[in-house]
């Protein structure tokens, strides 16, 4: 008997795939068709000359400004004897405004060369005495370990606030009937 004689040694074995394999490869497929379907419609888009652009939402300096020393305020960090700390982020906020509103590094200047810069810009001569004795208390406070009494804190805050607010950029008049308003 010939057939007999002919047989695999062994039958052919099967080898069970993992369950966490047949799961990456589901969702390996599907992250691929929502991927795809995505690709394709921004290349539909962008065919059609229909690429979606978001309106940038700019929030005006003096606002950002505003809102942060709102949170300063409320963090109370000279009450609970952090003043080193807090004047350091009262002078930061001052600094960052100074840079968006007046488009200088006021970030990376000391206290000294911020003054004569303001001094020259026409729309921040208003504050200039005001920063001069803002910059002083703070310098004083975080160099020479100056202790303050609380009612200097308090005043860092009232000029940190007026010198934003007098800085605040004027609204364009509106036109008046029969006038043309030129910007």
């Amino acid at each position: 008997n010939q057939l007999e004689d002919i047989r695999d040694v062994k039958e052919p074995m099967t080898i069970p795939l993992p369950w966490w394999i047949i799961m990456v490869i589901i969702v390996g497929t599907i992250g691929l068709a929502i991927g795809g379907y995505y690709i394709y419609k921004y290349w539909k888009n962008r065919k059609e000359g229909k690429v979606e652009v978001k309106p940038e939402i700019i929030i005006p300096p003096y606002e950002i400004a505003l809102a942060k020393l709102d949170e300063l305020g409320q963090m109370n960090l000279w009450q609970n004897g952090k003043v080193k700390e807090y004047h350091s982020e009262v002078t930061e906020i001052v600094r960052e405004y100074f840079e968006k509103r007046f488009n200088f590094r006021a970030l990376e200047m000391p206290s000294s060369e911020i003054l004569p810069v303001l001094s020259y810009l026409e729309e921040a001569k208003v504050i200039v005495e005001i920063a001069d004795k803002f910059f002083g208390n703070a310098d004083l406070v975080k160099f020479a370990k100056f202790e303050p009494m609380p009612q200097v804190n308090d005043e860092m805050m009232k000029q940190a606030y007026e010198i934003v607010k007098l800085t605040i950029p004027a609204a364009p008049k509106p036109a008046q009937e029969g006038e043309v308003n030129v910007q």
